[in-house]
């Protein structure tokens, strides 16, 4: 099990909602912070998609630190906007405007969109780096639509305009926003409760040896498999009944640096207990 994880982000909230999680589950991890460890420049987030961004942040910090580092990329898609603001959540309104800006910016651009068709889903990536070279994500998603107006005082971001679906109405009927809501509701149903729960079994995970190379084990002692799919940049995807609720991890290949000392080769099978690779 991995003992220290560093959480790459400067944002005290987010901080704050890992280690409610990690506590939780009665996990022996100890999350550090950027607070944690001698400081370095903030990493520009340059991808287009929340994956690569959860990366960019896992790697520097895994880089500066010798720490297993975790990082989160997150944000509001707004059906009606083409599913924006997505990666430019935190700076719709510009790179240095703060939650409530970006919250009035977004009401005004859909103010003449029907209740009806204000359907929004909010997504987080958590990435993992570790040390050795192996790379990991997961994805959790929150659907709802939006309000009118915003409502509630808990939460961070655009939680006080988003109402999720996943949720017991008040004892009048109403349904609330995510701002409205405890910390331990938001926790069980929120995007980022769902990504970082997925990634809870990979920093459980024993380093237990998977037996000589090119053989697998057999019965209640055989590791699960994923197919390592052949070619650069291709992703091994851990199958879905690993993780409850279907959510996947994925173990990141890269061309010339392999995850466990060696290249996979092609139709290779990893072994999702240690990620060592034997032929298929």
């Amino acid at each position: 099990m991995t003992s220290e994880v560093l959480l790459a982000t400067n944002n005290a909230k987010k901080l704050t909602e890992l280690r409610r999680i990690i506590v939780e589950y009665d996990m022996d991890i100890q999350v550090l912070s950027l607070k944690d460890i001698a400081s370095y420049p903030e990493p520009e987030e340059t991808e287009w998609t929340f994956e690569g961004n959860a990366l960019i942040k896992a790697r520097q910090g895994m880089i500066h630190s010798g720490l297993p580092a975790l990082a989160d990329d997150s944000g509001l898609c707004v059906d009606a906007l083409g599913h924006m603001p997505g990666v430019r959540s935190s700076r719709w309104d510009g790179p240095e405007q703060e939650d409530i800006a970006n919250m009035e910016l977004v009401l005004r651009q859909i103010e003449d969109v029907p209740r009806g068709r204000r359907q929004a889903q909010f997504v987080s990536v958590m990435a993992l780096v570790m040390p050795d070279g192996r790379e990991f994500t997961t994805r959790g998603e929150m659907t709802g639509h939006l309000t009118t107006r915003p409502k509630g005082s808990h939460g961070f971001g655009y939680d006080p305009i988003f109402v999720p679906d996943e949720q017991v109405p008040d004892s009048e009927g109403r349904l609330r926003t995510a701002a409205e809501m405890s910390a331990a509701e938001k926790d069980a149903i929120s995007h980022r409760g769902r990504s970082v729960r997925a990634m809870l079994p990979i920093l459980a995970a024993p380093a237990r040896p998977c037996g000589p190379q090119g053989t697998r084990r057999r019965g209640r002692d055989r590791p699960r498999i994923a197919e390592l799919r052949s070619g650069p940049h291709r992703t091994a995807q851990r199958m879905d009944r690993l993780h409850p609720g279907g959510r996947q991890a994925h173990e990141r290949c890269q061309p010339g640096r392999p995850a466990i000392g060696r290249r996979h080769p092609p139709g290779a099978l990893i072994c999702v207990n240690t990620l060592t690779c034997s032929p298929a």
